[in-house]
């Protein structure tokens, strides 16, 4: 139970340090005999206050209180305190780095912490005008759209990058323009000028305020008073200047120093982080190289218990982890498109629809199905270059929104036909073998494909860019009737693909894109990859002997992770290793951030002046 009790300890003071503990609702703190501006404890020469405290309390109970079962008041504490202390100094170091000019705010960023500050202030007061307005009418629907809730089922944006190799380089602030903070006489104007404006954009590089119908202003004043009220209301039971503008004035700067602080954080971070890059060096990576070689199917290096494969230029030389050797495993990517609403309203209906009900009726079903998959009447919608869908508009009028099937195998040809001309006519192309003029022109193809698929396809689930489908496509085994997890009708479709390219030799990988039909619609599919099962990329040469580092450096350099990614095999252990040091449990600064602690300890530049116990930060919370 105590390795079980440190884990979880470890894992909520991980969570902790990443986190804001001063942004949220102004907690109410009762006036008692320790006031809240009063110092609980002194950091060097910063001091954090008791509702500070309360306000990091508040934050941590929310964030971890589900761990509380599994821990003492004593241990829960602990891993409190400690939190508290070590972002505290962190922010210390973090400022004296802004005073002496290493690390600089650019304009940017500043004016970005002043829009999330009033953005989330107004959040406040969007609840209570919506609060308000369902007071009058219960039907969410005939709210303004701005406050409304999003619909989970709107189809995310997904932007197409391809993969793109960069190092850990040290951090430079110097080109950085300095910025000044608010000038906070003039805040509360700034604030109340923007009431009757909201934002709407989905890009928060690009921030779009619209301005609010004149119809709203009234139920939006009475919603903002409301706010004004808590405020006031709080101020007074601690004995604060209760005025509007002090009150407003005092939540600005306690919203506003929390975003700031948090994005001091995280410029720090990034800073020393920037320093681990001198941790990854060549005999880092082979020795990673090496550790991978000779895992286990077990030992969960199978990343969320995928398959991984890593193939070479010539397709055979690779290195497969999975749990047997009698099958051939092959890699498809697809593009699908989706029956519309209607269409699979009425094939719900047809018997057959649900296997664990019809399957008699299977084939009848089939045969209905086929009757709606036509190529050149099924049409789906599709994503621009910066991940949106796609409407084509004239004099106000919608031109076009959907692409057909033929439509997309017809823009595949023309492009791929640009590409391979262009291609062909490269140096290193005209210089290059026969068999590496193939590999040069499947990878052109499947290169291309997965671009199709992050564009047009129906399938927005397997494109993120931590999906192995993204890069890999989906990996299915050449035995009969083992799908795995996947549509019995995609993966029997993919085998066909397979087949025909295992039996012609006339026939290349991803020569041929193959139209296949499921419950869900038109897989336009691609063979992307054959692989051999087993291990056979090595740390040692055919006689039995090592190789060098130098040789595997050179190997792994001139090794694609598979053809759907430009990524090498080198790119791919660096990024694992940059994931291990700087990743979101990456242990750079973690080690970092343990060792500042431990000095401030050894000088004594941490004291508890009024150290609240377990009791005291419940009771003020509620």
């Amino acid at each position: 139970m105590k390795s079980f009790k440190s884990k979880i300890i470890s894992l909520v003071l991980c969570l902790c340090m990443c986190l804001s503990f001063f942004t949220g609702c102004s907690i109410f703190v009762k006036n008692e005999k320790l006031p809240a501006g009063a110092t609980t404890i002194k950091i060097g020469d910063s001091v954090i206050t008791k509702q500070e405290l309360i306000n990091a309390y508040y934050s941590f109970y929310q964030q971890n209180s589900y761990y509380f079962a599994y821990s003492s008041e004593e241990d829960i504490m602990k891993v409190f305190y400690d939190s508290v202390v070590a972002r505290e100094i962190i922010l210390v170091e973090a400022t004296k780095l802004i005073e002496d000019g290493t690390l600089k705010f650019s304009q940017k960023a500043l004016d970005d912490i002043w829009y999330d500050t009033i953005d989330f202030l107004y959040s406040q007061i969007d609840s209570k005008e919506k609060a308000l307005l369902l007071l009058q009418n219960s039907d969410e629907e005939k709210l303004p759209e701005r406050l409304q809730g999003e619909d989970e089922d709107a189809e995310k944006a997904i932007k197409y990058e391809p993969y793109k190799f960069e190092k850990i380089t040290q951090k430079d602030y110097s080109e950085v323009v300095t910025g000044d903070k608010i000038v906070w006489n003039d805040a509360i104007a700034k604030f109340e000028a923007d009431l009757y404006f909201y934002n709407d954009s989905k890009d928060e590089d690009n921030r779009t305020h619209i301005a609010i119908d004149e119809s709203e202003h009234a139920k939006r004043l009475e919603a903002y008073n409301m706010f004004l009220s808590e405020l006031i209301l709080s101020a007074k039971a601690n004995k604060k200047d209760s005025s509007k503008n002090a009150v407003l004035l005092a939540e600005l700067k306690r919203v506003y120093e929390s975003y700031y602080e948090s994005e001091l954080y995280t410029m720090y971070q990034e800073y020393i982080n920037s320093g681990a890059g001198d941790k990854i060096d060549d005999a880092a990576i082979v020795k990673k190289y090496k550790e991978l070689l000779n895992a286990s199917t077990e030992s969960n290096t199978n990343k969320d218990n995928y398959i991984k494969i890593i193939s070479a230029n010539d397709n055979d030389t690779l290195i497969l982890y999975h749990y047997g050797d009698t099958y051939k495993y092959f890699t498809v990517q697809h593009v699908l498109i989706k029956y519309d609403d209607k269409t699979l309203d009425f094939l719900k209906g047809v018997p057959g629809y649900d296997t664990s009900k019809d399957l008699m009726f299977r084939k009848y079903y089939e045969e209905v199905r086929k009757l709606y998959a036509v190529e050149d009447k099924m049409t789906t919608s599709y994503r621009g270059e910066d991940g949106f869908t796609v409407k084509v508009e004239k004099d106000g009028e919608l031109v076009k929104d959907q692409i057909s099937v033929t439509e997309i195998r017809q823009n595949y040809d023309t492009e791929i036909a640009k590409r391979l001309a262009t291609l062909r006519a490269s140096d290193e192309y005209i210089n290059a073998n026969a068999s590496k003029k193939e590999l040069m022109e499947v990878r052109a193809r499947t290169l291309l494909f997965n671009e199709f698929a992050w564009k047009y396809s129906g399938d927005t689930g397997s494109l993120t860019n931590d999906k192995l489908s993204g890069v890999l496509g989906f990996t299915i085994s050449s035995e009969a009737e083992n799908h795995g997890t996947l549509v019995k009708d995609f993966a029997n479709g993919a085998r066909e693909l397979f087949e025909e390219y295992m039996s012609n030799d006339s026939i290349n990988i991803g020569d041929t894109i193959k139209g296949v039909v499921s419950d869900y619609g038109i897989h336009l599919m691609m063979l992307t990859g054959v692989y051999e099962a087993g291990e056979v990329v090595s740390s040692t040469k055919v006689d039995g002997t090592d190789k060098t580092d130098a040789e595997i450096i050179e190997e792994l350099k001139n090794t694609y992770v598979s053809n759907l990614t430009e990524q090498t095999l080198y790119e791919y252990m660096y990024d694992l290793l940059k994931e291990q040091l700087i990743g979101d449990s990456g242990t750079y600064f973690a080690d970092f951030r343990n060792e500042l602690v431990k000095k401030y300890k050894e000088q004594n530049k941490i004291v508890y002046v009024n150290k609240l116990s377990f009791k005291e930060l419940n009771e003020a919370i509620g």
